[in-house]
């Protein structure tokens, strides 16, 4: 095994390098003020870094249980491009990138994002977010669907309370909304930027406003917050994706000897000189070594462009001296309608899991003799089967050159109004709100490409494209991936297949290109997400004097219910290929001029000098060009589509969706997404009681607590559709056959309903002990639990009948909630004014995972009606350990169309279960924050944070991704005479992410430790104007996925480049 360079080293290096910096430069902007500070003496008021952080810790310590927070002040001043980047300024906050566009989700104390409960003033919101992750739980934050400005700071629940919504797992990320009677009357102003972003070559303004008005002294107040941005964002992205086995091959090739047909063994080569190769690096190698090489290079470059505006607003009457109403606005638009995903690939011929049989002919590799091997896994689970072994630098023939662009769009909308009123008299505190807000997710993907592809036919021409692909072992400066075609392909006037209502991609083998076989493919899917929520609470608190003594006294018992009911409408179209007239394609929509590493900066700015660009090999498709020559002629009435082989009917409500092309169809002529297109309402009844206690034990020690119950209802109802199949009859009910015998299916979509409850209670209980007057000792015991995430649920069953099985995948939508018991303990010590040192520990045991059934499920006696519905009944077959249909179906000689003999098919169940397994995810948690004004001036103005967290999973073997071992961040200012300086480091462990699709591979891999530096600067020239910088990535940063226990074995490199922001503000 190789053993890897610990970088933490010269990474901390670089940070103590940049912290120096701004002390110097501290230093030398304070000398210049330090003689008008001595002759002017007068006290100012302490603001800004500080302050901010000043506010947060006291949200802090001031809580009722286990909280973190982020004031208003600091979520605009920390160097953050969006809310959920500022977030991970907390412990236990791990920010989760990379998606599509600049999309941010956080991972809190050992959880993804779906077991985050996000909320705003304490009441959920529609989310306009698309899922919860890839753990199928939650709903998604949606961070990057609003700006961070119009917020009024970010509390952190880590352990609740029970008059808490329920779903937060991993905790409640509440963002609070600005009460106006609370705001200092006639405050305003505004402040306008620019973002530069280094890698698009752009540059982005935005706009804040925000302004409070009593109109009543007192009595009525009104309040906005207003911000916009123009949002453009470039991601480059070097792929290998897969490594493929290239050790020689034994096949059993069928030849014609003596007159009779038999199987020969025959020796099939992938890799030319593998035996010299495997003779020069024996001494590395040993035995049972497994030859892998990389099997693509693909530069991608991913692009967005568009703008987000949000807004929140507030009224508030005080309308007596006991009772004050109010209403909150919250609305946002993120609009992304210019995006593509440009890619080039370079793909060797070999086929990844079926090898020789399925290879191209002559498609062949030469591995590099110079380049050394390295291990980088396993080639069997137990290891027993040797290791496998990378050789990163070989030339290749015969391979696959693929051109490809992705138009990407998306449109998300959020709006909301929250109304309130809290009524306070005597020893009552009462308090209702009512909630209604709405949302949408428009997403757009037409994926277009022309792909040079191969055949394992011999009668098939190979491609002719030979080229080298050296990943560099993940070296940007040795990556070399070049390659070109001797006879270039021809595009125009070839003949093409003829496109079917369910085909994605035409082919074509014209003598034009010398018979070499060229695809024209159009794929992607429109999807539509429309939710609306409604909620109403009421919450009463009665102060009361209860007790024994000084030891244990009630102060107040608190009661409350809450009705929410959300409803979900989920739209699922793929496109493809159906109706289009072939004459249409060709290269009119191919460029190279046009790639944007062309127009903008270079790949990775220029970083991997070896691989193609658009002088060598990269060609793009004009998007907006393309979709419109290809929809010219298209055919506009359902009914004229041609319809695959074995499909009779369409149908009747087939449509082009929103891209313009037709949905793709199956077998069955209905939609292929057909049974993903549903509603789903859930409505939820909570009821909870909860006490407040306190109480002083010997030492003078005090306390304070609560203790309380959420009993909590939910009901579902998933409104769908199947696709119920029958057989064609006779008028004597005999099975009518097609020309080859077939019994001829027949095919109608049904509405399918699934109704399902279950109901949870959920103790709680805190505890903090003031064992001083600075230092604060918490603890914590809570239940928890995390709803499926409605979107990712399987509404309705798949079910496929064929000649000798059938298939039947069973809807996921009756899986209940993940439960845990979670334990927390806090230390804080408050050891000065504005600053603290708090170590925690929690942990927490999961329990109801769910995953497939790995079991075999054969529900005899019909109990199960849905398997009863498509299968009929059905039993367990203990001679060979399979389920069976009971009945007979009929085997028929295609030829003389009779009944030859009989079969029990067997039936196939695949279903999603709660398991008995428990996860448990222990965490360690260490914040300190200091601010050392206690020092002479100008070292008075230095303070700074310090996170960091330490998780571990244990238990159940589903590790659960996107989680970090180990993360901190290192926060470091100077504030003093109006200027503030502030660098902000974060950096987390290696992560496991989870195979995601056939675009960026379905294997686990870990994505390797990843940091930041960042750079935060404002400075004050006046009570009423400042001016600010900020700049993003200052190590210029590169991500790198990879496989196996070697980060060599690469399976892409990402790069977003450097990001500077200007601007200034003026109050009014």
């Amino acid at each position: 095994m190789i053993k890897k360079v610990n970088l933490c080293t010269f990474k901390l290096n670089q940070i103590a390098v940049a912290f120096g910096t701004v002390g110097l430069l501290s230093i030398s902007s304070s000398a210049l003020a330090q003689t008008a500070q001595e002759e002017d003496t007068e006290v100012i008021a302490v603001t800004g870094v500080r302050s901010s952080l000043e506010a947060a810790l006291n949200t802090k310590r001031e809580a009722v249980s286990i909280v973190d927070a982020i004031s208003a002040s600091d979520i605009d001043a920390l160097p953050a491009l969006d809310l959920g980047e500022a977030l991970q300024a907390l412990p236990g906050v791990q920010l989760n990138s990379g998606d599509e566009g600049r999309q941010s989700t956080i991972s809190l104390r050992g959880l993804g994002s779906g077991f985050v409960k996000t909320t705003a003033f304490g009441q959920s919101f529609a989310v306009p977010s698309a899922a919860g992750g890839p753990d199928k739980v939650g709903a998604a934050n949606p961070f990057s669907s609003f700006e961070a400005g119009v917020f009024d700071g970010v509390t952190v629940v880590k352990s609740p309370t029970a008059d808490l919504q329920e779903g937060g797992m991993a905790g409640i990320v509440d963002k609070k909304l600005q009460r106006a009677l609370a705001k200092k009357d006639g405050t305003a102003g505004f402040s306008i930027g620019a973002i530069y972003e280094e890698l698009a070559d752009a540059v982005s303004p935005e706009i804040k406003l925000y302004g409070v008005k009593h109109l009543i002294e007192d009595k009525l107040a009104v309040a906005f917050k207003f911000s916009a941005s123009e949002q453009e964002f470039r991601r480059d992205t070097f792929d290998v994706i897969d490594y493929v086995n290239v050790e020689d091959q034994i096949i059993d090739i069928t030849k014609t000897v003596d007159g009779q047909k038999v199987k020969v063994p025959t020796l099939y080569t992938r890799a030319t000189n593998l035996a010299e190769y495997k003779t020069k690096w024996a001494d590395v190698l040993g035995d049972n070594a497994e030859i892998r090489v990389p099997h693509r290079g693909r530069n991608v470059t991913q692009y967005s462009d568009g703008n987000r505006a949000s807004f929140s607003g507030n009224i508030e009457l005080k309308a007596t001296d006991n009772l004050k109403v109010g209403a909150h606005i919250l609305a946002s638009q993120r609009k992304l309608d210019n995006g593509t995903k440009e890619t080039t690939n370079y793909e060797l011929g070999l086929h990844k899991s079926n090898p020789a049989t399925s290879d191209w002919i002559d498609s062949q590799v030469t591995l590099d003799l110079d380049t050394a091997p390295f291990a980088y896994t396993c080639v069997t689970e137990d290891c027993a089967g040797g290791q496998a072994f990378v050789v990163s630098n070989i030339d290749f023939s015969n391979g696959r050159y693929q051109i490809e662009n992705r138009k990407t769009t998306f449109v998300e909308k959020t709006a909301g109004v929250i109304l309130y009123a809290d009524y306070t008299k005597d020893d009552w505190v009462i308090d209702g709100k009512l909630t209604h807000s709405e949302a949408s997710n428009q997403f757009e993907n037409i994926g277009l490409n022309f792909s040079h592809v191969g055949s394992n036919n011999a009668k098939f021409a190979p491609t002719g494209f030979n080229g080298t692909i050296n990943t560099g072992n993940g070296d940007l400066a040795s990556i070399e991936v070049s390659g070109g075609l001797a006879v270039p392909y021809v595009y125009d006037k070839l003949e093409w297949s003829v496109p079917t209502a369910s085909s994605s991609n035409i082919t074509s083998r014209d003598e034009l290109n010398q018979g070499r076989t060229l695809q024209a493919n159009i794929n992607g899917r429109v999807r539509d997400l429309d939710s609306k929520y409604t909620a109403v609470e009421a919450n009463a608190k009665r102060f009361i004097e209860l007790g024994l003594g000084d030891a244990l006294r009630f102060d107040a018992i608190k009661f409350g219910a809450r009705f929410s009911q959300e409803t979900i409408s989920n739209l699922d179209q793929l496109q493809g290929f159906g109706g289009i007239d072939t004459a249409n394609v060709g290269s009119a929509y191919l460029s190279t001029e046009n790639v944007l590493s062309a127009q903008q900066a270079p790949f990775f700015n220029g970083k991997i000098p070896g691989s193609f660009d658009h002088t060598n090999g990269w060609v793009t498709i004009n998007n907006e060009q393309a979709i419109e020559i290809l929809q010219t002629n298209i055919v506009t009435d359902r009914n004229d589509l041609v319809l695959p082989n074995g499909v009779t009917t369409i149908d009747p409500n087939l449509q082009r969706n929103r891209s313009g092309f037709w949905d793709r169809i199956n077998n069955t002529g209905f939609a292929s997404q057909a049974n993903q297109n549903f509603e789903v309402e859930q409505d939820v009844s909570a009821f909870y009681v909860t006490t407040d206690f306190s109480g002083e034990l010997p030492l003078d020690i005090a306390y304070t607590g609560n203790l309380g119950v959420r009993y909590v209802e939910t009901a579902n109802k998933f409104d769908a559709v199947n696709i119920a199949q029958d057989f064609l009859k006779d008028e004597n009910g005999q099975a009518v056959l097609d020309a080859k015998g077939n019994e001829i299916a027949t095919y109608a979509v049904e509405p399918f309903i699934i109704k399902d409850d279950y109901n949870v209670t959920l103790p709680m209980a805190n505890i903090s002990f003031e064992l001083s007057d600075d230092v604060i000792l918490r603890a914590a015991y809570y239940e928890s639990m995390v709803r499926p995430n409605l979107v990712a649920q399987l509404p309705s069953p798949k079910v496929g009948q064929y000649t000798n099985r059938v298939e039947i995948d069973l809807p996921s939508a009756t899986v209940r909630p993940y439960e845990a018991d979670n334990y927390d303990l806090s230390l804080e010590w408050y050891n000065r004014e504005g600053s603290a040192i708090s170590v925690g520990f929690f942990q927490k045991n999961i329990t109801n995972l769910f995953e497939s059934d790995l079991n075999l499920y054969c529900p005899e006696n019909n109990s199960d009606p849905i398997v009863s519905q498509f299968a009929g009944e059905i039993y367990f077959d203990e001679a060979n350990g399979k389920c069976k249909q009971v009945a007979f179906t009929n085997i028929i000689d295609p030829t003389t169309g009779e009944v030859t003999d009989s079969e029990q098919r067997e039936v196939n169940i695949d279903r999603l279960i709660n398991t008995d397994g428990e996860l448990k995810v222990e965490g360690f948690e260490l914040s300190i924050q200091q601010k050392l004004d206690f020092l002479p001036y100008p070292w008075n103005g230095f303070g700074g944070v310090f996170n960091f967290t330490k998780l571990r999973q244990s238990g159940d073997e589903n590790e659960l991704p996107r989680v970090s071992p180990k993360s901190y961040n290192l926060i470091g200012y100077w504030e003093n005479d109006g200027l503030s300086l502030r660098l902000a480091y974060n950096w987390r462990d290696e992560q496991k992410l989870a195979g995601a699709n056939s675009f960026l591979g379905t294997g686990t891999r870990t994505r390797s430790e990843r940091s930041r530096l960042d750079f935060s600067g404002s400075y004050k020239v006046s009570n009423k104007f400042s001016v600010n910088l900020q700049a993003f990535n200052l190590t210029d940063e590169v991500g790198t996925d990879y496989y196996g226990y070697d980060e060599r074995a690469i399976h892409s490199l990402q790069y977003e480049g450097r990001v500077l922001k200007a601007g200034f503000s003026l109050k009014f």
